[in-house]
């Protein structure tokens, strides 16, 4: 039997739910008190039901200590069908033992992806609860029983391995890798920094012996954990060896992580997956497609502005003592000048001690401009509409310094740990922080008539801090992350058009849960060379790449290594913000200035216009070496296919000066009218011969990089 995209089958008598996209079947039964795991295909066929798995549960939460996977009763379930043609299935339970009610609501979303949010709910009229721990989703995958000596081909061979990002700490994101799964050992991989980490919750398995992919992703905030396990055994049922893969994730909270009052509902963090029998391009697209379609936010047209940030050359040790409102505008002059169309006021705009500059992480807080900006930003940001430019404004709103008035007057305001206050994390599981923060942001965004809002998050709490309530102490994370979702919820719905832009030091939260209430994310705070190609191409494999920010610039001193055009490549493949190009339009150098206006009209003429929605072809995922070594090569090719923009990288200690780059997803009849940068050659090609031969790269010195841009040839005038 074969199901359809976006569907659910339900047989209440047998309490057995189905969930269907594309060609990934889920399926769960409800069996003496426990909602399992039954079967996750790849192919469209539905397995029997002899057949599928009867003891694994698909969650876990515990409550006060107490595990309560098991002793539910069914009390109902319901289909429905949200706006965008989503099926929704909503399963109820209620515990035998515990006045706990959950509700388990699985969207069928396309794209053989699936996302799983899970609502509990304390019954209780009178006593309050403790979550101590939650896994949202687990499962049991790939049973595998034919010939498992022969089929491993030797002991070397792993039957699983999982794809994740290896580094989990500052400047050091998107470094993806495969790790094997060992038999009968457990692996995990988790963030503890009290983010989700420079890292993020995602993962890739792959079956190495049968084929087929699974892609995951968790939406949460805070601190978590991924584990599996290769269970090798003989069945003895059936005498058969068997290897079957276990996974789960889960956020990671000190317990109590949420106490839950009598009548009160929480979610859990929702997790995204996806099951497909396809080569792991396809698995990728499927997970760009699905987000695009089903989780991420965008405004307007959708189409991505080049971002030109003011801290570049703006720093007291190059320029000036501090921001003015001169610089300001010397720093427009030369983003009108590049092309570039918002402009972005970066950190030390505000507080008593901005005149200098230095001190802007100890004045978060006091949002109001500093004393080198006598006028406010209000002439800053009318030149920048005079210039054509839309403009943007920086605040770490989560945070306040230690000279900030807020610390001086509400000490209280900040998380602590075991009797110490934590310097600068407000704590926004207090209602009084949280409505402050939201009333500047919304306050900062009214005032200035703001076109993009920049969060920043600088901090980390690898603990998170403690509230005693009741006579127990709460963790922050878990209301933290609450707090910080509602906020960007209701900023998000009130102002419909504002651009908003996560950041947190870099790609301190590029988990989908913040990153699904932005338009854009810095996904790290490493521009360098050759480390910024491994960070964009491991990072545009867990988001789309026009949500993923790459700077060029002076700044942070991220330009002093490879070419200008290589630079320039890099963020073009991604979400493009500028930085400190020149000093000032009178002293720019020329062909500094000829080179970032050439690919900036590139980007804004050809790339933009199929980015939304462009296949993206990881041509070398994995780029060893400690900041990436060899060659790395990206492909993005238009829904339509009549357009297509590929990179092709020499990194550092490559071993050969050529690359042939074969392309994948051209269309093969068609003939493209191709175009290289920067040597400028254009030629004629047909799809068969890019795909089938290639285009041979060659370079013979280390950073540097072509980019090939094809374009549907029209032999014939069109009538």
């Amino acid at each position: 039997m074969s199901i359809s995209s976006k569907v659910i089958f339900s047989d209440e008598g047998k309490k057995r739910f189905q969930y269907g996209s594309d060609l990934s079947i889920y399926t769960e039964r409800f069996i003496d008190g426990k909602l399992l795991s039954s079967g996750f295909q790849d192919n469209g066929v539905t397995i029997y039901e002899h057949s599928e798995f009867v003891d694994k549960p698909a969650f876990d939460l515990v409550i006060d200590g107490e595990s309560l996977y098991y002793g539910w009763e069914f009390i109902s379930f319901d289909s429905t069908e949200d706006e965008s043609g989503n099926a929704i299935g909503s399963l109820t339970l209620k515990h035998s033992l515990k006045s706990i009610q959950l509700k388990i609501i699985t969207s069928c979303c396309g794209f053989g992806f699936f996302r799983r949010a899970m609502e509990i709910t304390n019954l209780s009229d009178v006593e309050t609860v403790g979550l101590t721990s939650v896994v949202p989703l687990k499962g049991y995958i790939w049973e595998m029983t034919h010939n498992i000596t022969e089929n491993l081909k030797d002991a070397t061979v792993y039957p699983y391995s999982v794809g994740r990002f290896r580094d989990v700490h500052w400047s050091n994101e998107g470094n993806f890798d495969w790790q094997d799964i060992a038999l009968n050992t457990g692996t995990f991989f988790n963030s503890t920094q009290g983010q989700s980490g420079h890292g993020s919750p995602f993962f890739v398995l792959r079956n190495n012996i049968y084929g087929g992919y699974m892609v995951c992703q968790m939406g949460w905030s805070a601190n978590w954990k991924a584990s599996f396990l290769a269970d090798y055994n003989n069945d003895r049922h059936s005498h058969e060896t068997k290897i079957n893969l276990n996974f789960e994730i889960m956020p990671v909270t000190v317990s109590p992580a949420r106490l839950i009052a009598p009548g009160e509902t929480i979610q859990a963090s929702e997790v995204h997956f996806g099951m497909s029998h396809v080569d792991f391009d396809t698995a990728i697209q499927n997970l760009h497609a699905y987000l695009r379609r089903s989780v991420l936010k965008q405004v307007g047209d959708g189409l991505q502005p080049v971002i030109y940030n003011q801290a570049g050359y703006m720093v007291p040790s190059l320029l000036e003592p501090g921001m003015s409102e001169d610089g300001l505008k010397r720093e427009i002059d030369i983003a009108a000048e590049i092309g570039a169309e918002l402009f972005m006021v970066d950190a030390g705009w505000y507080g008593k001690n901005g005149q200098t500059g230095t001190d802007w992480g100890n004045t978060t807080g006091d949002w109001y401009a500093a004393e080198g900006l006598p006028n406010d930003l209000f002439p800053v940001f009318e030149y920048a509409k005079e210039k054509g430019l839309k403009y943007g404004l920086w605040v770490e709103a989560e945070s306040a310094g230690s000279k900030s008035k807020i610390a001086a007057e509400h000490p209280d305001w900040f998380i602590e740990k075991h009797g110490k206050t934590i310097d600068r994390i407000l704590d926004l599981s207090k209602p009084e922080v949280q409505n402050f923060v939201e009333s500047e942001i919304i306050r900062l965004v009214e005032k200035y008539d703001l076109d993009m809002f920049r969060l920043d998050y600088n901090s980390c709490s690898p603990e998170g801090g403690f509230n005693l309530k009741g006579g127990r102490n709460e963790n922050t994370h878990w209301r933290q992350v609450e707090a910080i979702y509602g906020i960007f919820d209701r900023v998000g719905k009130r102002f419909p058009n504002l651009q908003l832009e996560n950041c947190a030091s870099g790609g301190g939260r590029t988990d989908i849960g913040i990153v699904s209430r932005f338009t854009t994310t810095w996904v790290s705070d490493w521009f360098k060379m050759p480390r910024t190609v491994r960070i964009l191409n491991g990072m545009s494999m867990a988001l789309p790449p026009e949500y993923v920010n790459r700077s060029y610039g002076v700044g942070m001193q991220s330009s002093y290594n490879g070419n200008a055009d290589t630079q320039m490549h890099v963020i073009m493949m991604a979400h493009p913000t500028l930085f400190g190009v020149t000093p000032s339009l009178a002293e720019a150098n020329p062909a500094i200035m000829k080179c970032t206006k050439k690919y900036i009209k590139i980007y804004k003429e050809f790339i933009r216009t199929f980015h939304r929605t462009a296949k993206v072809y990881h041509h070398t995922p994995v780029i060893p070496g400690a900041d990436g070594s060899g060659w790395a090569a990206l492909e993005y090719v238009s829904d339509d296919q009549k357009k297509a923009v590929a990179t092709v990288f020499r990194l550092v200690n490559a071993e050969e000066n050529v690359y042939t780059l074969k392309f994948r997803g051209l269309k093969k009849g068609m003939k493209y009218q191709a175009r290289i940068e920067p040597e400028g050659s254009e030629f004629i090609l047909s799809g068969y011969a890019l795909s089938k031969d290639g285009i041979e790269i060659k370079l013979d010195t280390a950073l540097t990089s072509q980019m090939i841009m094809l374009t549907e040839y029209m032999n014939e005038p069109t009538q």
